[in-house]
């Protein structure tokens, strides 16, 4: 049998369980919602979107998961438009889950790679090289993964492109 993945977005206060949901979509915006339209709640130049809190979770009967790697992997920039993430594939720490806000996020301060990073850039219990051994653990997710987006005071006005964001993992 193998896992099945499903994203889970924070969205509320540090220890607050029920503050999690199963998102249909990742839309950043200027508004700490699950399932955003972003025409309704705009990132306006000179400004940062709500820092995204996301995990993937697994489900079902598998034996390991790990080599976890996430990037954006379709969709052009506009003008002064940046992704920045807490994925990296160098010096990690675990992050620690905060409420989202639309200032700067420092855990967020990676470029966002556009690009299969090749090696895990996302971790498991608060190490890079972690894995998730088994679908009966007390938490089947990996560590958080923090996107948000920074518009630039001389942007454009309009709509950013629609972005495409890839998490990939091994199964074993």
């Amino acid at each position: 049998m193998v896992s099945t993945f499903s994203w889970v977005e924070y969205t509320d206060t540090p220890g607050n369980a029920s503050a999690s949901t199963v998102p249909t979509n990742l839309n950043l915006g200027s508004t700490n919602a699950a399932n955003l339209a972003p025409s309704t709640y705009p990132v306006t130049a000179g400004t940062y979107s709500y820092a995204k809190w996301v995990r993937g979770m697994w489900t079902g009967t598998f034996t390991r998961i790990d080599n976890i790697q996430f990037w954006k992997s379709a969709g052009a920039y506009v003008s002064h438009e940046a992704l920045f993430t807490s994925a990296t594939t160098g010096t990690f720490a675990a992050t620690a889950f905060k409420t989202p806000t639309n200032s700067q996020e420092a855990k967020a301060p990676t470029t966002m790679p556009t690009a299969d990073p090749g090696t895990q850039n996302i971790g498991v219990g608060g190490s890079l090289s972690g894995s998730i051994t088994s679908s009966t653990a007390g938490s089947n997710e990996c560590d958080y993964i923090v996107v948000q987006m920074s518009v630039g005071s001389d942007a454009s006005a309009g709509a950013t492109n629609t972005k495409t964001f890839t998490l990939q993992y091994d199964e074993i």
